[in-house]
């Protein structure tokens, strides 16, 4: 027969395994949050970032576009790598 202080040891450690299952899943969802939440600051800074980028790209093309002529800008065009087509290889 058990005596009252095995009863208790045998509890304690019940408990404490059931304390720490129990934490497991609290850790877990907590590292989600905190994840997710650096995804959503991360996100936005680039988002940020990226309007900048379109922006001054904007500026630039607007301000080259203004001072070349419609000849200029087909020959720009025809000497860019991106803008040729398969046929023009």
């Amino acid at each position: 027969m058990l005596t009252p202080q095995e009863i208790r040891a045998r509890d304690r450690k019940r408990w404490t395994i059931f304390a720490i299952a129990l934490l497991i899943p609290i850790a877990l969802v907590l590292l989600l949050y905190v994840a997710a939440s650096q995804d959503a600051k991360t996100k936005a800074k680039y988002d940020e970032e990226r309007a900048e980028y379109a922006q001054t790209y904007q500026q630039e093309d607007n301000s080259s576009a203004q001072q070349m002529t419609s000849q200029q800008q087909f020959d720009k065009l025809k000497k860019d790598p991106e803008a040729q087509t398969a046929d023009q290889h």
